[in-house]
């Protein structure tokens, strides 16, 4: 793993195959909207051992969503369980819609807009990340964290545990430090972080 700047990390790992799922989708994904990856899958990503059935992305709004749909569905996914023509109600009344290869449920991704100011902020001040066979952008390391501290059940706290132990040399402590103290996270950080 190298850090080409605060922004930009490069991650030379073997690419598993919840990694190439991701790489594929996003490069269809970002032809129609801005994305960024949060929550479980970022540790998953720098190499924490679990499994999970979703990747959870947040997006600006779609220009043209009957052309993201068209566009997915030509390579193979699917909105699971949803007719594509409510999606779009569903996300503008702040739901999650999932997409997935065709015929299966998992893994899929959450896709949702942004509701809190934490979402927006995922959202403007990605990371991105370069691995062999492409490119993704993940949320604020140090909101993650926090994030996941706030989320706080076991395998959340272990996922920021992992991200803290790995990172800590390279992420921005008073950055940490005002998430932490946002998400109102301060005892869980103090007991298992430090």
């Amino acid at each position: 793993m190298e850090f080409l700047d605060k922004s930009t990390i490069k991650l030379d790992k073997v690419e598993n195959e919840l990694d190439r799922f991701v790489l594929d989708f996003v490069k269809i994904l970002e032809k129609h909207t801005k994305y960024v990856i949060i929550s479980g899958y970022v540790a998953i990503l720098f190499g924490r051992n679990r499994a999970s059935e979703d990747v959870d992305v947040f997006v600006n709004s779609f220009q043209d969503f009957e052309g993201f749909v068209d566009d997915i569905q030509r390579n193979g996914y699917w909105i699971v369980n949803e007719d594509p023509n409510e999606a779009l109600s569903m996300l503008k009344e702040g739901l999650a819609i999932r997409v997935a290869k065709k015929g299966a449920f998992e893994p899929n991704f959450e896709i949702k807009f942004p509701k809190r100011d934490t979402d927006f902020y995922s959202l403007e001040n990605t990371v991105k990340v370069i691995l062999k066979s492409g490119t993704l952008y993940i949320g604020s390391l140090e909101l993650n964290i926090a994030f996941k501290l706030f989320l706080s059940s076991e395998k959340d706290i272990e996922d920021a545990r992992f991200l803290f132990k790995l990172l800590k040399d390279n992420i921005d402590k008073e950055r940490l430090e005002y998430f932490v103290n946002k998400l109102e996270v301060r005892e869980l950080f103090e007991k298992y972080l430090l």
